[in-house]
Parts: C-alpha cells; sequence; structure tokens
C-alpha cells in the first residue's frame, strides 16, 4: 500500500516537473514576442516606453501613494541609523563620575555618544536612581 502512495507520488511529480517545463516555454515564447504584440518594432523601443512611464504604482486600498522622484531621493539620500556605542566598563566608568559630578542627563549622553535610555540604565545599575514613594 505505501509503495503504491510512492509510486503516485512519483508519478505526479514527474508530471508536475514536465508541466511546469511546457509552462516555462510557453512563458518565454510569449515574453519573446511581447513587443510584437504590443505593437513595437524592437524589444528596445518596448523598454523605452516602459521607462517613460515611470513613477510606481498606487499600492493600498484607497490610499493615496506619496509620490517621490528621482531629485527628491538624491537631495534627501538615503536615511542612515545612527552608529551604535559600544559601551566598555571604562565608559561606563567615566559616564557615572561625569554624573555624580553633577551632569545633567541628556548633556552627559550626548558628550559621552549614548542614548538617554542607555544612560538612564546605567545609572540604574550603578544605584543613582530614587525609588519611587508608593
Amino acid at each position: 500500500m505505501i509503495s503504491n502512495t510512492l509510486k503516485a507520488i512519483k508519478a505526479t511529480k514527474a508530471k508536475l516537473a514536465s508541466l511546469e517545463k511546457k509552462a516555462a516555454a510557453e512563458q518565454r515564447k510569449r515574453i519573446v514576442n511581447l513587443h510584437k504584440d504590443a505593437g513595437f518594432e524592437t524589444r528596445e523601443d518596448l523598454i523605452a516606453a516602459l521607462q517613460t512611464l515611470g513613477g510606481t504604482p498606487n499600492k493600498g486600498r484607497g490610499r493615496k501613494a506619496k509620490k517621490t522622484t528621482r531629485k527628491a531621493v538624491a537631495k534627501k539620500g538615503p536615511k542612515k541609523r545612527a552608529k551604535r556605542t559600544v559601551i566598555t566598563d571604562g565608559l561606563r566608568k567615566n559616564i557615572i563620575s561625569a554624573l555624580k559630578a553633577g551632569g545633567k542627563g541628556t548633556e552627559v549622553a550626548k558628550r559621552f555618544g549614548i542614548s538617554v535610555p542607555s544612560l538612564h540604565n546605567i545609572k540604574k545599575a550603578a544605584g543613582l536612581t530614587k525609588t519611587r514613594k508608593k
């Protein structure tokens, strides 16, 4: 019984492979003649016509997609993430001493190139925060 099932699976896989091969051949045939079907003499003419359309399709349900032009992207450039600062033991000691000397949290964070939440975590670990009264 299992061998019959395995034979059926093997036959189905072979049939699927032949159908995929046939579909790929048909698709290639359609793509090769696509420029003629669209009324262009060469593929390059079709590509040039498609490139003049430009823009991106409107995605979503009823929402208008934000139009961005190449000029706008070139002016702004891609957004870059801030480089993460590795907090070493030495840096942690310097931060704690700066806080003990009376430095403000945001000023100390900016001076050492770390985020304010990281600074608060260091303060908490060093015992420099007060506990809330309930």
